[in-house]
């Protein structure tokens, strides 16, 4: 499973980005190994480039912050991305978040708990 990772560094070390719009790094992870398979500097991307990007990886999830990009959160959702909530956890933290099922989903571009449309 490959899971992508907005990042305010470039180590599984660093925090998870607070906001998937303005991270500056993007990680790819290999779940099963935890390795990582790419580091991306994305400053430079729009909000739906980055989305893209990310569903061209064929990524199965995404660990990150808030959007503030609705097109870039439809993107995601759109393409089956389970998207989960990193941010205050490093990407090491959030890794293990996630394999014990205890990372919180973002059902919903606002980031409530509630559930709007088919994005699941």
């Amino acid at each position: 499973m490959r899971i992508a990772m907005t990042m305010d560094g470039a180590a599984l070390e660093s925090a998870v980005s607070s906001e998937f719009d303005t991270s500056p790094y993007l990680l790819v992870v290999r779940r099963s190994e935890t390795a990582i398979e790419a580091i991306e500097e994305i400053a430079d991307l729009t909000a739906e480039q980055l989305a893209q990007k990310i569903i061209d990886l064929n990524c199965e999830g995404i660990i990150t912050g808030s959007f503030k990009s609705q097109q870039a959160f439809d993107l995601l959702a759109d393409a089956c991305l389970t998207r989960f909530q990193g941010a205050g956890h490093s990407g090491v933290e959030a890794l293990e978040l996630m394999k014990n099922r205890t990372l919180p989903l973002i059902r919903n571009f606002a980031g409530t708990e509630g559930c709007s449309g088919d994005h699941h």
